[in-house]
């Protein structure tokens, strides 16, 4: 059975699209992860196919209409028995096939699409995507999401079960944990997009009362280049580091090294507030003790795992003193790293694929059945 998954970004740097592909390929199911081509020029070389299409446009509805248009002319010139449909932004394309065709489809929404920070100020577009999740996502043969507070959400929403199927990472052995390497690093390390509502300039802001420590940024966005700007305006073009975007593989010999990760959001959307980062988990892999932001999904870890700290708003005072509290509690530090230890054996995509098999033996079990015999 071929099942055809739809991203709008760079393949390569979907780490829970990589996952979810190759364990349905390793389930017998024939994969081809379609994205959008971008600087990059090849991609690695993956157990399932994989397919790019080039779009003249970037962003804005331009991008939308186009990229949705040529996913749509490749779906019919490849008649895809199953697509699978990752946030609002593949609907339209994989809405219309279905409907012409018959063909069934899965959708995937990795974030609150409609309660973006980017969508707030713009109403007519918000509606627009509105109107898109609730035509469109009642057809599906079923859906899913990343955390518990956003499957409540979009199934009260839509009137539609959507399964939790956490966004983990693989299983990783990084050896023993270095903490003097890391206290004398003093990375504040931050993984993940440059965007609007993330914290970052708070960061930035935040490090004129941390001199002797170094923020590492590890990630691009739509607001590099301002924040970049924000960095050379305060002075702080060797204290704040830009790595841009990272291979996956190559993320955990950085994180490793940090003394501790970050992971603020500000409270202005709700797709934010009920969110559950991937970094979270990459994090925990890396015996990395981390500060996030106190939002529902991060303060049910924090209490099953100390290794979480949270900060309940983005205060610069409060901050600081939080990271220096930190600091100068080595034995608190250490439990933390202990605790993250012990969180990475439970957190792992080789628990959480389990789910999602299920899910599509479930929804598929005689296609999937007839194809392993």
């Amino acid at each position: 059975m071929q099942i055809t998954l739809l991203v709008s970004n760079d393949i390569q740097y979907d780490q829970r699209m990589i996952r979810i592909a190759t364990s349905l390929q390793k389930e017998g199911y024939h994969i081809i992860l379609v994205g959008r081509q971008k600087k990059t020029k090849t991609i690695p070389s993956y157990s399932f196919k994989t397919h790019l299409l080039s779009c003249h446009f970037s962003n804005g509805v331009l991008f939308y209409l186009e990229f949705n248009l040529r996913l749509f002319i490749y779906l019919c010139s490849k008649k895809r028995e199953v697509i699978y449909a990752v946030d609002f932004d593949t609907l339209p394309a994989t809405f219309l096939y279905h409907l012409i065709y018959s063909k069934p489809f899965v959708f995937d929404s990795h974030e609150l699409f409609t309660e973006v920070p980017e969508l707030q100020k713009h109403k007519f577009k918000k509606w627009i995507w509105e109107m898109v999740g609730k035509t469109a996502i009642p057809s599906a043969s079923f859906s899913m999401t990343v955390s518990e507070s956003l499957a409540h959400y979009l199934s009260v929403k839509y009137g539609v079960n959507f399964a939790t199927i956490r966004n983990v990472p693989l299983k990783k052995s990084i050896g023993s944990v270095d903490i003097e390497q890391r206290r004398k690093n003093k990375w504040i390390y931050y993984q993940g997009m440059l965007h609007q509502g993330r914290g970052i300039d708070f960061l930035i802001k935040s490090m004129i009362a941390l001199p002797t420590w170094t923020l590492i940024l590890a990630g691009d966005g739509d607001t590099s280049e301002e924040l970049q700007a924000l960095s050379k305006e305060l002075g702080l073009e060797k204290q704040v580091i830009f790595k841009g975007m990272i291979q996956p593989e190559d993320l955990i010999d950085m994180v490793k090294n940090a003394w501790i990760g970050i992971n603020l959001l500000e409270n202005n959307s709700l797709s934010y507030y009920y969110s559950l980062a991937n970094k979270t988990f990459d994090y925990l892999q890396a015996r990395l003790p981390a500060i996030h932001i106190d939002f529902p999904e991060y303060r049910l870890l924090a209490s099953e795992n100390e290794s979480i700290n949270l900060l309940e708003k983005m205060e610069t005072a409060d901050f600081v003193a939080m990271i220096k509290n930190i600091w100068e509690n080595e034995s608190q530090y250490k439990n933390m790293v202990k605790a993250a230890e012990q969180a990475a054996e439970k957190y792992i995509w080789e628990k959480e694929e389990k789910k999602l098999i299920a899910e599509f033996g479930t929804y598929f079990p005689l296609l999937r059945d007839n194809l392993q015999k």
